[in-house]
């Protein structure tokens, strides 16, 4: 089952009180039509192996750490995306503002992939979050430097993804994604059936700046991990648009 938090209600009506639909956006239509690029591409790449924490891609400048696999990381990520979107799924705004930030939103997924080519996956794909990109970072560098982490944290929130042991699951275990919806799952909601496979996408391999920073990248988990509670900077976030909807509304606390 797919829930809808107060926290995605409260995006909705101040997203509907700014008259700028999050899917209906012009501004928007091309980035968005960007994260389905990897569609066209004949030769996708490969989301799994490496373990969790992840040794740094062919691609990585030595510059440039990849975000580590463990709660400090998941909490600065955390609060990084909350940070760059503000808890929108679009950047609000017109692109001519001057305090105008662009980045993009993508759901993420993960799933236990086949063990081989002539193998079936070995789970189907578990919603897991959502990721962000801001200012000119491809969306594809951002799923590269979160990957591990992204990994550690769909482990610590899927059983099904852990079965198979954690040094099983880390080196078959694939990251996918979507266009950014309004959706987010709980921890009874089974894996996307085969119909809703279709769209995900697997992210791809591409050259990493030295002058990436995982400051201007983060991740949020759709529910708390097993024995995690960290929502710090989102909560603020929370509280102000509450008080922009009850002034917009009229509402007196």
């Amino acid at each position: 089952m797919i829930a809808t938090s107060p926290l995605l209600l409260l995006m909705w009506f101040a997203c509907s009180a700014s008259h700028s639909a999050a899917f209906t956006c012009p501004q928007h239509s091309k980035p968005i039509t960007a994260l389905y690029a990897a569609k066209k591409q004949k030769k996708k790449a490969s989301g799994g192996g490496g373990g969790f924490g992840g040794s740094k891609a062919k691609s990585t400048p030595p510059s440039v750490t990849p975000a580590s696999a463990d709660i400090q990381s998941l909490e600065k990520q955390w609060d990084n995306f909350a940070s760059i979107t503000d808890l929108e799924i679009f950047p609000p705004g017109d692109p001519e503002d001057e305090d105008y930030r662009h980045f993009i939103v993508a759901d993420v997924f993960v799933r236990i992939g086949p063990e081989d080519k002539d193998s079936n996956p070995g789970t189907g794909w578990f919603r897991t979050g959502k990721l962000v990109a801001a200012d000119d970072i491809d969306i594809n560098i951002a799923f590269a430097l979160q990957r591990g982490l992204m990994l550690w944290t769909a482990a610590a929130m899927w059983p099904q993804l852990a079965a198979k042991g954690q040094l099983a699951a880390a080196k078959l275990m694939q990251v996918g994604f979507m266009p950014p919806s309004m959706n987010m799952a709980d921890e009874s909601e089974p894996a996307l059936d085969e119909e809703e496979s279709e769209d995900v996408q697997i992210p791809q391999r591409v050259a990493i700046k030295d002058d990436v920073s995982l400051k201007n990248i983060g991740f949020r988990p759709d529910f708390n991990p097993k024995g995690f509670t960290y929502k710090r900077r989102e909560r603020s976030a929370m509280k102000a648009k509450k008080s922009g909807l009850d002034e917009i509304m009229d509402i007196d606390d």
